[in-house]
């Protein structure tokens, strides 16, 4: 046996990007011919990418541009209106077109989920005042929560309409955004 390492890094003894040894035949689905490439990343890509992490691809296929039009309306809307404008959205296209689906539902989740925040803040603030029978509690505790999830609240929905816009689908932090409504 051969006790000397490898004169390579690699654990087969080649160099990386050297040549296969002669004889070498790539398993099917590997190498560079047609429809070539491997499941782990390596070699052409599909057209567009594989897009973000996390990110489910759309079943449907390319997005068509009504689509992109009622998901980007799901969130300038939501700005506008409030959760009303998505949740009629949810309900009238949901079964037409997974993509606006998406966005109505992630627009849905962002306003319950600042709702949820602000009643929290506003429950423990308001215990907190009515322990220490002052109302600085309920300030401390309130008043930051609500200016700061005003600000996320924005720029989530920003970003949501320009990923709606550009037809690809979207998932926000989870701290930001509780997946409620799918």
């Amino acid at each position: 046996m051969n006790d000397q390492p490898p004169p390579h890094h690699s654990p087969y003894g080649q160099a990386p990007g050297a040549p296969p040894p002669p004889g070498y035949t790539p398993p099917p689905g590997y190498g560079s011919g047609p429809g070539a490439g491997n499941p782990y990343g390596y070699g052409p890509q599909p057209p567009g990418g594989y897009g973000p992490p996390g990110v489910p691809p759309n079943p449907q296929g390319p997005v068509r541009p009504d689509d992109t039009t009622w998901a980007l309306l799901c969130y300038v809307l939501t700005i506008a209106v409030g959760f009303l404008a998505p949740l009629v959205l949810y309900f009238v296209k949901k079964n037409e077109s997974p993509f606006v689906r998406h966005h109505a539902a992630q627009s849905l989740n962002v306003q319950i989920t600042y709702l949820l925040h602000v009643l929290i803040a506003l429950a423990v603030g308001g215990v907190l005042a009515a322990v220490f029978q002052h109302p600085a509690p309920l300030v401390i505790c309130f008043v930051p929560v609500l200016l700061f999830h005003m600000v996320a609240q924005w720029v989530l929905l920003i970003l949501g309409a320009v990923r709606a816009n550009q037809g690809v689908a979207n998932r926000f932090p989870t701290w930001l955004c509780f997946r409620m409504v799918r």
